[in-house]
């Protein structure tokens, strides 16, 4: 029995996040275990599997066998796996604890533990836990094995640093991350912790993100502390992943809770899950375990029990029904989006008729859909359950995806010096941001679509001018480009134009290495929707040979330096 008609993985793949839960390989001897685990979850955490003690539990022999199991789960499943954890004070192995190290030997043991257990998963574990739980409640520095008893020889929070450096050497391409509990509140921990990563991305530290494990009460504190600190981390242009999600409550001899206290505790994981995608940097919401019946609540808090979003019988409970409507019901946020060119990438402004991307807003389909032009050759304005709104016009969509999605800016902007936008999906709509208008904002498409280098250039004979293929002297070259602003006559909203005669762009030139060439056509392109153009220019007698920045200005504004042509 699942408790929506979409699982929490499809719901989490329309956010562009992940929903994860730490698992057990032990567990898998129940058929409902990995079942539900594969079905609901796109991430998997190691519970214990990958922390110090039991995969090295010897000085010179590691036990990766059920790590191994975990990944190998993972894989078929189209999970990513979260590695926890690297550096930490517990569950540590007694050979080492009791080995009498001398800093200079722990820091030779550490670092080779870091690189063969993250050298073992490199390209199978995305992202770390490398240091977790460093820092006392009060903010001050735990004192630990690693840290000054006796340390690794470096004071403060360097050991922390080294950490991932050494952690950043073994797999370059790993996400890594601090992570610790009771700092989801804006605190004394919280500004310990927000402190040094501010520090470590002063100064280059290899740092990608803060992970806030929420093992919580139904007294969780301000919603309003936690929305402030996950807005301070992620300003510092980090990651923010809730990596071990819980809420503990009152139970009876039996494990049941009261319905009072299930109600509590599902309202406090939708504002977790709503809180969360809030920031587009909010990238993972993860559960300590997934099911009742395996938690680690009863055993350590006596009395308390029921806290994860499955039930001992593997049913959803409240709390899963409520993350579910969280997704289902979180407005898009736009606040952190970038509204670019789609040729340049620029994004100052807009112009009437640019064709743009959307990145950032955080809900829309989980593969990319591309639109065609109904029967009247038009664009739809929605979607694929999207729609972008300038003003109260929506914009001809292109195409769309979570975090991605190309429109044309409606016409009607021309003549205003902004533009309210807001972005839907499924009819849950964002907030607005406002965004300068230009009259005109020219970009030259470009073959590998970076907005540099190879201009889309086309020969006379409609072939791509490139290195192989060179522009010569005196022909005739078509280049495409978006962002020319209002046409000669006035051109329709998402009309994909199939026939001559295509409205102009008035006022373009073109230079190329600098010299001015004649420009034979500016105006729409067929086959193509109006909002892109095509500029026909001759290349110049004296142009230089080899790749030449061309240039093209449309009215008061010119594309960006970096595109080029080819020319012998």
């Amino acid at each position: 029995m699942v408790g929506s008609a979409q699982p929490l993985r499809q719901l989490a793949d329309q956010r562009g996040i992940r929903i994860g839960a730490a698992a057990a390989p032990t567990y898998f001897s129940e058929s409902q275990y990995g079942a539900t685990l594969a079905r609901e979850f796109n991430q998997l955490e190691p519970e214990n599997a990958m922390k110090f003690g039991p995969i090295h539990p010897g000085p010179t022999s590691y036990n990766f066998d059920p790590a191994d199991t975990l990944v190998n789960f993972a894989k078929p499943n189209n999970m990513s796996v979260r590695g926890h954890t690297l550096v930490w004070h517990n569950q540590l192995p007694s050979w080492l604890t009791g080995g009498g190290f001398t800093p200079a030997q722990l820091s030779s043991q550490l670092q080779d533990h870091i690189r063969t257990v993250m050298g073992r998963y490199a390209g199978q574990v995305y992202a770390w836990d490398v240091v977790n739980e460093a820092f006392n409640d009060n903010g001050t520095l735990r004192s630990t094995l690693w840290s000054d008893s006796p340390g690794i020889g470096l004071t403060a929070t360097a050991y922390i640093e080294q950490a991932f450096r050494w952690a950043h050497d073994a797999d370059p391409k790993a996400l890594l991350f601090y992570n610790d509990y009771g700092a989801e509140l804006t605190n004394a921990k919280s500004d310990a912790i927000y402190a040094m990563v501010q520090d470590f991305k002063s100064r280059g530290v290899p740092f990608d993100g803060v992970g806030l494990q929420m093992h919580l009460t139904t007294n969780t504190g301000s919603l309003a502390s936690m929305e402030a600190n996950l807005r301070r981390l992620t300003g510092l242009g980090v990651q923010v992943q809730i990596t071990e999600l819980d809420v503990r409550i009152p139970v009876d001899s039996s494990g049941n809770a009261t319905a009072a206290d299930l109600a509590t505790q599902a309202q406090i994981y939708h504002d977790i899950v709503a809180l969360c995608l809030k920031f587009s940097r909010c990238t993972a919401v993860q559960t300590w375990g997934f099911t009742d019946e395996h938690s680690w609540i009863p055993g350590t808090y006596p009395g308390l029990g029921a806290a994860l979003e499955f039930d001992t019988n593997y049913q959803p409970k409240a709390a899963y029904t409520s993350m579910t409507s969280a997704f289902q019901s979180a407005p898009p946020v736009l606040a952190s989006a970038t509204l670019a060119n789609a040729a340049s990438y620029a994004s100052q402004a807009v112009a009437p008729g640019e064709v743009v991307v959307l990145f950032g807003a955080t809900y829309g389909p989980a593969a990319l859909a591309v639109s065609q032009p109904d029967e009247s050759g038009h664009l739809p304005t929605e979607f694929s359950g999207t729609r972008l709104w300038f003003d109260n016009t929506p914009a001809p969509i292109v195409y769309t995806r979570v975090g991605q999605t190309a429109a044309v800016v409606p016409f009607e902007v021309a003549n205003q010096t902004a533009t309210q936008v807001s972005y839907e999906h499924q009819s849950v709509r964002s907030d607005s941001v406002t965004i300068p208008v230009a009259p005109t904002l020219p970009g030259i498409f470009t073959l590998d679509a970076s907005g540099r280098g190879a201009g889309a250039i086309l020969d006379p004979s409609y072939r791509v001018v490139s290195q192989t293929n060179p522009a010569h002297r005196g022909d005739f070259i078509s280049l495409f480009a978006t962002g020319g602003g209002v046409t000669n006559p006035p051109s329709f909203d998402g009309l994909v134009l199939v026939q001559p005669p295509f409205a102009a762009i008035d006022s373009v030139h073109v230079a190329i290495g600098g010299i001015d060439c004649p420009v034979q056509y500016a105006g729409g392109a067929s086959g193509l929707v109006a909002g892109v153009f095509q500029v026909n220019v001759q290349v110049p007698a004296t142009a230089l040979s080899g790749p030449q920045p061309i240039l093209l200005t449309v009215g008061p504004a010119s594309s960006a330096p970096g595109v080029t042509v080819w020319v012998q």
